[in-house]
């Protein structure tokens, strides 16, 4: 009898608090924000990624109402930021900004890392930006046909700078040579800026690099962009995409996002996801953006968790067929 009437009680109970919790969240998101945020640059400063969410900072703080600090934590190609993320309270006060690389390049690159997707709550994609095939201004490469030709004639020859193995530029590089089906060196280098000075210097024959770092060169002449691997660029109509020169298959845009660790309650992530889409859709944030070199690129975040698996699926099948993994 005792059992039996400790048992209704517990059921009761657990009903009680099923109805109880869902009103306890949504106080909590009512009251959120209450304190700073933090958001986790997981790059060093002044890449495409921190040059993206400083252009927002403002504005989200205006939006949240309260400030959002800003706090870079590179290493590993992301991965030290990313994981300080995932380890972090799931209150909503911890959100990381992560770049294409992070969720669809490393994953299947580096083996043995402490995060995975299913390990955060995607609130949206944010910006945009391409790579761009680049020579100097006295290169023999007057379109991208040229440099097309080039190697056909000399295989393994040419060479290519990005900023490091895993990028995203090497991979525009690699989807180039496989539908191209040519053969080009690829090198390496630390950073972006080691790219342009390679360049510059005449050490390589051409570059795969973002656009916001070379965007000020290609302004005064010294750089000029033979191809880009998404979207036309704003102020130089002429440089022809990927798809318009009949490579559908070279299309890869950088992309930064917004994520937020798993477990934090729903009506704090819509209220932040709502919070962040008011800030970057700002005339201040698009501005910023386009003269960085940079757009506005917005996909809110059921949509953007169901893409970031497809283009990881269509980039580690790059990397097979580039002979980057087996």
């Amino acid at each position: 009898m005792h059992a039996r009437i400790f048992s209704r009680v517990s059921v009761m109970l657990f009903l009680f608090l099923s109805l109880f919790l869902p009103l306890n969240h949504l106080a909590q998101a009512e009251e959120f924000p209450s304190r700073p945020v933090e958001i986790t640059i997981c790059f060093a400063p002044g890449g495409t990624l921190d040059l993206a969410v400083r252009i927002m900072g403002n504005e989200l703080s205006k939006t949240l109402g309260v400030p959002a600090i800003l706090t870079n934590r590179g290493g590993a190609g992301g991965a030290v930021g990313t994981e300080f993320v995932a380890r972090a309270k799931p209150d909503g006060y911890s959100i990381l900004a992560a770049p294409i690389g992070v969720f669809s390049i490393l994953p299947f690159l580096t083996p043995g890392l402490h995060y995975k997707l299913a390990d955060f709550i995607p609130l949206c994609k944010y910006a945009n930006s391409p790579n761009l095939i680049l020579v100097r201004k006295d290169s023999p490469y007057k379109s991208f046909a040229d440099l097309i030709a080039d190697a056909k004639k000399n295989p393994g020859k040419l060479t290519c700078a990005t900023a490091g193995m895993g990028t995203a530029a090497q991979f525009s590089l690699e989807m180039i040579k496989i539908q191209a089906g040519v053969d080009i060196a690829h090198l390496p280098y630390k950073s972006g800026g080691e790219v342009i000075t390679s360049l510059m210097g005449g050490q390589v024959d051409f570059a795969s690099q973002g656009l916001p770092s070379a965007l000020g060169l290609m302004k005064n002449g010294d750089l000029r962009a033979l191809a880009s691997s998404y979207g036309k660029i704003n102020g130089f109509p002429a440089v022809p995409t990927m798809i318009e020169l009949g490579y559908p298959k070279a299309t890869l845009g950088v992309w930064v996002g917004y994520f937020l660790p798993k477990g934090t309650p729903k009506p704090i992530a819509d209220k932040l996801a709502a919070l962040i889409e008011k800030a970057m859709k700002s005339p201040a944030v698009k501005k910023g953006l386009e003269d960085s070199g940079q757009v506005l690129d917005y996909q809110a975040g059921p949509a953007f968790a169901k893409f970031i698996p497809e283009e990881n699926k269509m980039l580690e099948e790059v990397a097979r067929k580039a002979k980057l993994i087996k």
